[in-house]
């Protein structure tokens, strides 16, 4: 419980006949900020944000265009209204009405059928972060098909899998939502460098960004790096240092080098904390040699790893290379602030291990002002927890970007089953995953699909039975910062009656699990969870319903791990050696720990990925400021905000004859879409980009026809599990 908690109502009074209720968005959108949804005649008319002015002690909450947005997504003239089963082909969008007993009866009838033939392997839980908070969504899916005896996981993290494995690999933590450190830490920093990390773009927490310009306003100095000049960049950056996606873990072992070759590393640190940096602080029975300072230099390879060695790989000069590294060596302290993005590649955890190194060498982790390299925050949930969703009695494990492997060959392609049913609650993997056409084309052997969502998603189209639920705003839920940081937690007041026939996803569960056999799905009341759930944050629950936000006291710590660095003898990390691990002790015990290829123990470059001549650009897939993935993907509206377009270096478009504004074809070995393009020169030569989240729709030639961008990415896995969005190739041509 915590003492001194602070509640609020960041809400301005209605109209005459309104009632102002306040939430946050339910979507995995980045932020977690203040929605007021005012309500006239049991309909929401308008939808406000936190207004107070910016301040430092007490930030608000405000939202973004997204949030804003949530009253056209709530009316959307095709939200689903009913229960339907699909009366024509799979992905022709072809369905007709039915009850709710009928549809809670043919899936319990065919789930049971499934789990009886083939065995609960045979069931995939294809549920997402559609819908998200403690008590709905996702987790009421796992508790259900947990409770009915386990089902096949796509169990890697599609965002942020390198982060996550690489901070337990490195710092031993498992939460890396509280590796971090808070925004409020952002003005001790002399240097902050912005590695693929664009808040101005994805959110990432909500009130980062102003937080970044108080920094910036009290002398922090910014430099961006990423193959486009993000938003971010454009409002914040000092410098802006433009590389080819993929070649991340490159630039990063140059810096290492340099540092090393000059004698910029802090030794008494890393003799201190660090384990694997030089050979005199290697774990016993490594081999000679295996440190990553020999690495840097070549020792064991041949190959020292230069800026010149890395220009060539990266498109970065090597004097500027050899500048950054000095710059944030010798500037104390530096914060390194690493985005998911670099991490979505082929060796994506190549990427957030060597900045974690650099941070360390550096001295920088668990000091105000540096960091561990982790952009997520220091304090995580605070203590608020989610529905128990108990664990899954079987270990059938796949890794989210293989699901079009999954589907395509199953068991003889070494998977735990052959997939026979599909239940999806709030996810959209059909469109989300790499290779949609691939996607599409391997439901043949599947012999069901229930899609329980809001729209007729891409996914939901290739349904058999269609489910809808309800919104946010037709139910009582809790919600916590997004990125780990701010310490408070989000009342979202129910504001309207369930619409139509939509049901709440804990409700339409309970009702299915009473049909397949199981009767402790749930016995509680809405407010009796959430009072479960809040317990030991919330010390005052009804206050807190009644504002809408709880405001936690400060950690006593805003920068993760500091009390290891302070006081190593009393407090170590929770990695087997207590040591910030540079080399690995986990992966030289067990290299390759997901059969999923070789990871070496200490940051290491591993290649680009092979090139095709048909294909020579590279593809990069940034977030929309008008979409949550795919989320809001069919808002005329808010899709102004931040249009489709295909980015193009202007001598990449004009050595193929395209002008800005032109609908262009862009093709990759996955597939094709059709998108109008942007020639600028915010983007790296070489290098595009198409915003993820577009809806998959294609034509009879299989082409999409909306800008998707998963129709182009091929379904591969990083040796973590990672999803590698951004290691892929196109070429882009004018149509006819």
């Amino acid at each position: 419980m915590q003492a001194g908690t602070i509640y609020e109502a960041p809400r301005i009074a209605g109209r005459d006949g309104e009632t102002v209720v306040t939430s946050t968005c339910g979507h995995n959108c980045g932020g977690r900020c203040v929605v007021n949804a005012h309500v006239r005649d049991g309909r929401i008319v308008h939808i406000s944000t936190d207004q107070r002015r910016w301040n430092p002690d007490h930030p608000p909450l405000p939202a973004c265009a997204r949030g804003v947005g949530q009253i056209e997504r709530t009316y959307h003239p095709d939200r689903l209204q009913y229960p339907m089963r699909r009366v024509g082909p799979r992905g022709s969008g072809a369905f007709a009405r039915i009850s709710w007993d009928e549809a809670l009866d043919t899936v319990a009838s065919e789930m049971l059928r499934v789990r009886d033939t083939y065995g609960n392997a045979a069931i995939l839980d294809a549920s997402r972060t559609g819908s998200q908070s403690m008590l709905h969504g996702r987790v009421a899916a796992q508790r259900f098909l947990h409770m009915f005896g386990g089902c096949t996981d796509l169990w890697s993290n599609m965002s942020a899998e390198a982060e996550v494995f690489s901070v337990r690999m490195t710092y031993g933590s498992p939460d890396y939502k509280s590796a971090g450190r808070e925004p409020t830490d952002y003005p001790n920093s002399k240097l902050i460098v912005m590695w693929g990390w664009s808040p101005g773009d994805g959110t990432f927490g909500t009130g980062t960004m102003a937080w970044l310009k108080h920094a910036k306003k009290q002398g922090t100095r910014i430099i961006c790096v990423d193959p486009r000049e993000t938003a971010t960049s454009r409002q914040l950056a000092d410098e802006h240092v433009f590389l080819r996606p993929s070649s991340d873990t490159a630039a990063l072992l140059a810096m290492g080098y340099v540092i090393v070759t000059e004698g910029l590393h802090d030794q008494g640190y890393c003799d201190r904390h660090v384990l694997g940096f030089d050979e005199a602080h290697l774990p016993e029975g490594a081999p000679a040699g295996s440190s990553w300072r020999s690495y840097l230099l070549g020792e064991r390879d041949g190959a020292p790893k230069t800026p010149e060695w890395a220009e060539a790989i990266t498109g970065i000069p090597a004097a500027t290379l050899r500048r950054l590294a000095i710059d944030f060596a010798t500037t104390k302290p530096a914060a390194l602030q690493c985005g998911y993005a670099p991490g979505r590649t082929l060796y994506g955890e190549q990427f957030h291990r060597a900045a974690y190194a650099l941070a360390a060498i550096t001295g920088n982790v668990g000091i105000a002002g540096g960091s561990s390299g982790v952009s997520n925050g220091a304090t995580g949930r605070a203590g608020i927890r989610s529905l128990p969703t108990g664990k899954n009695p079987i270990d059938a494990k796949v890794a989210s970007p293989l699901l079009a492997d999954l589907l395509a060959r199953g068991r003889a392609g070494g998977y735990p089953a052959d997939v026979k049913l599909i239940y999806s609650a709030g996810g959209d993997l059909f469109n989300q995953c790499p290779n949609a056409a691939k996607i599409a084309a391997s439901l043949d052997g599947v012999e069901f699909i229930v899609a329980q969502d809001h729209f007729l998603t891409p996914t939901a189209r290739h349904a058999d039975i269609v489910l809808p639920a309800t919104t946010f705003w037709e139910r009582n839920d809790v919600h916590t910062p997004w990125a780990g940081a701010g310490h408070y937690a989000i009342y979202m007041r129910q504001a309207i009656a369930p619409m139509y026939e939509c049901r709440n996803d804990i409700d339409i569960f309970d009702e299915l699990s009473r049909r397949v056999g199981l009767n402790a799905y749930n016995d509680k009341s809405e407010e009796s969870w959430l009072r479960e759930l809040t317990r030991d944050a919330v010390d005052d629950f009804d206050r807190f319903a009644e504002a809408g936000v709880a405001r936690f006291p400060p950690p006593a710590e805003p920068v993760a791990f500091a009390p290891q660095i302070r006081d190593p003898d009393h407090h170590r990390f929770p990695t087997p050696s207590g040591r910030i691990e540079i080399y690995s002790t986990v992966l030289a015990a067990k290299p390759d720990p997901y059969g999923l290829g070789h990871i070496p123990p200490v940051p290491t470059w591993m290649g680009m990925p092979e090139t095709d001549a048909r294909f020579p650009l590279l593809l990069c897939t940034p977030k929309s400021r008008a979409r949550t993935h795919s989320i809001h993907g069919n808002q005329a509206q808010l899709a102004r905000v931040d249009p489709d377009t295909v980015w193009m270096h202007p001598t990449d478009a004009a050595a193929r004859g395209i002008r800005h504004g032109a609908r262009v074809r862009v093709v990759s070995a996955a597939g094709a879409t059709v998108l109008p393009v942007e020639v600028t020169d915010r983007i790296a030569p070489g290098v595009v980009s198409i915003k993820e989240g577009a809806w998959f729709t294609p034509d009879a030639a299989g082409t999409d026809t909306e800008g998707c961008a998963n129709a182009l990415t091929l379904d591969r896995s990083a040796p973590c599990g990672a999803t590698t969005y951004n290691s892929n190739s196109v070429e882009v041509m004018a149509l006819a």
